[in-house]
């Protein structure tokens, strides 16, 4: 079968300094948490959610960047079916899809720049899926450069799915594990479910911290690249189902004139 190739990509070009001038509010003010999780439920569905957890006192010096910051994001994942639910501290973005072209399709209208000086004077039409830039936005982040790659198989009953993700924070200041006095300024996650769980993982990529029967997480270090790189299965809900219905009818077949023959009247 033809694989299934999506790839995304984005390089920040903006200077140091200006991060760090974005990232002061939060590097002063506690805690920032992060969760991003794909959720496969099988071949052709999945979820993208996205949660962000400030302090009280981090959620208001970030206010200035966080209100434009949200009103794009509701704009961005609307017409994709996305849910924004909303606390003084906390916002979880939920955004379904289908397959890993439609996931690839997703990921491009919530992270791609709409106002990139780069792509200004280029027609969109001419832009292809690659070469859009893409990048992780958060509130009083600059654009955080990464790279999603989702090569799938498609057979009969299932599709193998090889995914790399790769995310670039080397530009933000590492937390601070060897002190006492200072608490990590950010924690960090990415979550990959699965609902076989993962067959292999690279040996020469980042580990995950943890992994399960559904899957595995991962930190996301400042100051650091990190690099995922998983292969899994997914089940064919569609090839499933219609081999479970011929399944049935064929037991039924073989209960009704194998099992309990029906009589025969005799003369």
């Amino acid at each position: 079968m033809k694989p299934i190739r999506i790839i995304l990509r984005q390089f920040a070009k903006r200077p140091l300094q200006k991060t760090l001038l974005l990232l002061l509010p939060l590097l002063l003010s506690g805690c920032l948490r992060y969760d991003l999780t794909l959720r496969f439920d099988h071949q052709s569905h999945g979820q993208l959610s996205q949660t962000i957890a400030l302090s009280d006192r981090g959620a208001a010096l970030a206010q200035p960047t966080l209100e434009p910051w949200l009103e794009d994001l509701k704009v961005r994942s609307r017409p994709l079916g996305g849910q924004l639910s909303q606390s003084p501290q906390a916002i979880t973005l939920t955004v379904p899809f289908g397959t890993a072209a439609d996931l690839g399709d997703r990921f491009q209208q919530l992270f791609a720049s709409a106002t990139d000086s780069d792509i200004e004077s280029v027609p969109a039409e001419e832009l292809s899926l690659p070469d859009r830039p893409t990048y992780l936005q958060l509130p009083g982040w600059e654009p955080v450069p990464f790279t999603l790659d989702i090569d799938q198989t498609n057979w009969l009953l299932a599709s193998r799915t090889h995914l790399t993700y790769t995310l670039d924070l080397s530009q933000l200041p590492p937390n601070q594990d060897d002190s006492a006095d200072l608490a990590p300024w950010a924690d960090l996650h990415f979550r990959l479910q699965v609902p076989w769980g993962l067959a292999q993982l690279a040996p020469t990529a980042t580990p995950p911290t943890q992994q399960d029967a559904t899957g595995a997480t991962w930190q996301l270090e400042p100051g650091q690249i990190t690099s995922i790189d998983a292969t899994f299965w997914l089940p064919n809900a569609i090839a499933l189902g219609t081999l479970g219905i011929t399944a049935l009818v064929l037991a039924g077949y073989g209960l009704r004139y194998r099992i309990f023959k029906p009589k025969i009247p005799t003369p």
